[in-house]
């Protein structure tokens, strides 16, 4: 379910570069796919023995294929057969798509009949786009002639070898046929074979596009690899080196290889950075070039029995067909090895790789004071010059942080603490006041010692919201004094003060991250001292205040009042607070459907545990989660006969306690994970479909004996599927599903290469459809339009998230406008991976996470669950969903009873814009949160409809 914020282009729709192969899809033209035929272009496929791309008359716009992954350099050549009528002459070209560079063309004669040609051509990069036009006119954007044009049989081939890898005679390889171990084990898909095992060092160089292939070895993740090879004896070793290739696809190259060697596979000493050592020479290719290198340095001049290779990967993949290992003087077998050694390198490595993230984020903290020193006078800056080199030494210097009870709440460490009181000192030496309050957008990303832009504000709070919805806005405190300061709030003026019980004060927190920076987003509840709330605010940093009104059920009305600041050091304010309640009252259930795999039947799953699992789903519920998903386990067992008949019941314990977990969830999902049998019998069979019937009716049934319809039961059968099995798979259980129990609710998140037949026969047997939205967004026309269809034809679209690393994400773009873009495809869920997962560590510090680290927007840990900003915004989406429905269902009734268009203009046309002026987000790339963009939309335009609805009252 999880997916990479870099999802790796799918290499089956790329059939790849094995000598002579044809490259292109379809290249008969007897089906559309592959091909993108502009619908004004006059080209349509013909039928029949002779199979062709026929031209009949149109704008003659190009009919496209993009190749992905050729060997640059190596030669090609394109191939087709060309029929002109005399008058037309249609064109093949082939050109280099980051350039635009025509590298290849076939123009047919001006004669009439079939002619066959072919050009030759060397592609500079990996990326080709071949072209097809009816005449050249259309090339050139010119009116085509009339006339008929025929194409078949387009061919795009290596030709060649590609060349080759130039590297000096070192002389002996001396790891050729040695046996090697690797942690953790290679399991990408497409290279993954029992090869693998002695691919490494058997002197054979992969051919084709380089992850494609079964010669080379290949991992997903972004944790080290390991390869240790034995060589059998103490060897001297002069060079190394690692063929790997990247440029393409989100691959990129290692961020470092550190090598090790060892006597005895015990004691390992560090020899250097192979990467390092590399680039020193020469740099590799820039990114979105593909391209395949021997990575390699000579000079090493050590010895050992086994290597060990320490692959830190820049990114998402890593991938080599070859290691090499070059014998050097025997007098390098006397040479001592510079220090103790470790035993334990991966230990090493994950203590360096957490040190050099905090170290990372020390320098940002760093890196804004050393700008403020220079903005001052120059008889001003030295002492704070020399501070900050004393400063930007202690991070170089910095030992190891033990990780266990590690939290990373800024500031992490005395030495940050530090950094942040010279930010201090810095901002009065610029005659700044000690105390400062000023607003920004809740959702705009916040730097741990940001100030504000011009002036400085006083901070003011408001929150215009109807009554039993939850609302919030911020304010911030920056902190200029030379000692951090607690500063007592306590409020006056708005009702039940000064202990309304409708408000509550957050305190939100800077948290290092793993892959980002440091992010404001954690929203613990401040402190309460009496009729007050604590905020701490540390010397040098700029904290953030919540102020979160949450379901108010006061009379509507404009309450103004004060969040009254006091500290011991003699600092005052006051911030105005303006709380406007309409006069109507939010819904206690809502439409959307919500949830987040969070897999709370079980007492342990992900990071929920038994300490944590009442306070996620109570925390889940609060922000309208009702969708609430349980593993396969609960609705398994039972045996059945041949005829489908209950021979032994299920045991619905585990359902039903869960059931209990969400008296008041709208649908309950599950996962069975199913395959192509069931209870012994094959699918396909006569028996298979009565087992599978009887085990439904059983389910569809017991939901009715708790009390609930058999509709409120959804099954996700294959997760995320991609291959022909698993779309007839689903077919398969979902008919059988139905034929018995047709309330159970098919619900399914199919990720198809193309609108296979397989693809459409599951699609009309789903009842829910839920794409990833990011693939919803990048995948071609074709497939919003199949979803479209299966729309119009009844079946209810979702949208889902899964990307990562989560918290580079930002609140609005990710998590809060999911649901203003379902409302623009009229979709009527919202599903997030997950609520539940850690990624294996506590959400105060992913530093020790491996892969990308939490994926809940929520701050989780084994015993306590606090909410955050993602989470906030996923409620926000829902409710600001509900205004829109609201109005819907609002217009429509007034409709019925013969309201005036006149006086249903305004809503009318805020229901056809409001979606699209809010979804704005249409590239992957603007989930990020350091992507600027116009956060305040929503606020703008749920306004609007809040008025909207009140004028319709």
């Amino acid at each position: 379910m999880r997916h990479l914020s870099i999802i790796i282009a799918v290499i089956s729709a790329c059939t790849l570069c094995f000598a002579g192969e044809n490259l292109l899809t379809n290249p008969d033209f007897a089906t559309t796919e592959g091909w993108v035929i502009p619908n004004d272009s006059g080209w349509s496929y013909a039928g029949g023995p002779e199979s062709a791309l026929f031209y009949a008359g149109g704008t003659g716009r190009a009919v496209q294929q993009t190749v992905q992954f050729v060997t640059p350099n190596a030669e090609h050549q394109v191939r087709a057969r060309l029929r002109s009528d005399g008058t037309l002459r249609p064109i093949v070209r082939v050109v280099e798509v980051a350039t635009g560079t025509i590298l290849a063309h076939l123009t047919a004669r001006p004669e009439e009949g079939w002619q066959e040609l072919s050009a030759d051509f060397a592609p500079p990069s990996a990326d080709l786009q071949v072209m097809i036009f009816p005449h050249p006119a259309a090339a050139e954007e010119l009116p085509v002639p009339v006339g008929e044009a025929r194409v078949a049989e387009v061919t795009l081939a290596q030709t060649g070898p590609p060349p080759a890898m130039e590297m000096p005679d070192i002389g002996e390889n001396i790891a050729l046929g040695r046996p090697y171990t690797m942690e953790p084990a290679p399991r990408y898909s497409y290279t993954t074979d029992p090869g693998d095992a002695t691919q490494l060092t058997d002197g054979e160089f992969s051919t084709g596009y380089f992850w494609t292939q079964e010669e080379t070895v290949g991992w997903g993740g972004k944790s080290p690899k390991f390869i240790t090879i034995d060589l059998g004896e103490d060897q001297p070793i002069r060079a190394l080196s690692f063929r790997t290739a990247a440029g393409a696809a989100g691959v990129q190259w290692p961020a470092s290889i550190l090598i090790y060697v060892s006597i005895d596979g015990q004691r390992w000493h560090e020899t250097g950075d192979l990467v390092k050592m590399h680039t020193d020479r020469e740099q590799l290719p820039e990114e979105g070039v593909y391209a395949v290198r021997r990575i390699w340095a000579d000079g090493l001049d050590t010895h050992g029995a086994h290597v060990k290779l320490a692959v830190e990967p820049d990114g998402s993949y890593t991938f080599c067909d070859e290691i090499e290992v070059f014998r050097g003087d025997e007098a390098l077998l006397a040479k001592e090895f510079p220090g103790e050694g470790v035993e334990d390198v991966a230990d090493l490595m994950e203590q360096q790789r957490v040190m050099r993230l905090i170290r990372e984020q020390f320098q940002r903290d760093l890196d804004p004071i050393g700008e403020d020193i220079r903005a001052l006078e120059r008889g001003q800056r030295q002492p704070f010059e020399v501070r900050a080199q004393m400063l930007a030494e202690r991070i170089d210097e910095m030992e190891p942080i033990p990780m266990d009870d590690f939290v990373a709440i800024l500031p992490m460490t005395d030495l940050e603490r530090d950094i942040f009181r010279l930010q201090a000192d810095v901002w009065r030496a610029q005659g700044k006041d000690e105390v400062r309050l000023w607003d920004m957008h809740r959702w705009d990303p916040l730097a741990p010692s940001q100030e504000p832009d011009g002036e400085v504000g006083d901070g003011a709070v408001e929150i215009a919201m109807m009554q039993n919805e939850n609302r919030a806005d911020v304010f911030n405190i920056t902190n200029a004094s030379e000692r951090d300061i607690r500063v007592r709030l306590t409020l006056s003026g708005v009702p039940d003060s000064p202990n309304p019980d409708w408000l509550a004060i957050h305190e939100v927190q800077h948290v290092g991250t793993r892959w980002f920076t440091s992010v404001a987003a954690a929203l613990p509840v401040a402190d309460r001292a009496g009729d007050a709330w604590l905020i701490d605010v540390p010397s040098g940093m700029t904290r953030q205040v919540w102020v979160a009104a949450n379901r108010p059920q006061m009379e509507a009305g404009t309450y103004e009042g004060e969040i009254e600041l006091r500290s011991v050091g003699g600092f005052s304010a006051e911030v105005p607070l303006r709380l406007e309640i309409y006069p109507l009252r939010f819904p206690d259930q809502v439409t959307l459907n919500t949830g987040g795999w969070a897999y709370t039947d079980a007492e342990s799953r992900y990071g929920v545990t038994s300490q944590n699992r009442a306070a996620l789903v109570e925390h889940l519920k609060e922000h309208y989660v009702n969708a609430p998903w349980a593993t396969g386990a609960s609705i398994r067992g039972g045996t059945f006969d041949d005829e489908g008949n209950v021979i032994e019941e299920p045991d619905t314990t585990r359902f039903d306690d869960w059931v209990a977990l969400w008296p008041d969830a709208k649908i309950y999902l599950t996962f069975p994970s199913v395959g192509t049998s069931f209870g012994g019998a094959e699918m396909g069979t006569e028996v298979f479909k009565n087992k599978v019937g009887a085990w439904a009716k059983f389910w569809s049934d017991h939901m009715e004996s708790l009390g609930k319809r058999p509709d409120q039961l959804g099954m996700l059968l294959v997760d995320e599927p991609h291959s022909q099995e698993q779309y007839e798979t689903i077919t398969a259980w979902a008919r059988a599903i139905k034929a018995a129990a047709p309330g159970i609710v098919i619900w399914e998140d199919p990720q198809p290469q193309s609108p296979d037949p397989w693809v459409v026969e599951m699609f009309e047997v789903a009842d829910v459809i839920c794409p990833l939205r990011s693939q919803y967004l990048s995948r071609p026309d074709w497939y919003r339009e199949m979803l479209a269809e299966r729309q119009q034809e009844g079946a209810e679209l979702w949208f889902y998230s899964a990307n990562g690393p989560a918290r580079t994400f930002d609140p609005y773009s990710y998590y809060l406008m999911q649901a203003w873009h379902a409302l623009e495809i009229g979709g009527l869920g919202s599903n997030f991976w997950a609520f539940g997962d850690t990624g294996g560590v506590s959400c105060w510090n992913e530093y020790p996470a491996a892969g990308n680290g939490p994926y809940t927007p929520s701050y989780v840990d084994a015993t306590s669950v606090t909410t955050a900003k993602y989470m906030e915004a996923i409620r926000e989406g829902i409710e600001d969903f509900e205004y829109v429905t609201m109005l819907r269902e609002r217009v429509e009734e007034l409709e019925r009873e013969g309201a005036p268009a006149a006086r249903l203009a305004r809503a009318r046309e805020l229901l056809d814009t409001a979606a699209a002026r809010v979804a704005t987000v249409d590239e992957y790339e603007e989930y990020r949160w350091d992507v600027e963009k116009d956060r305040s939309v929503q606020d703008a335009v749920r306004l609007e409809v809040l008025g909207a609805l009140v004028d319709l009252r």
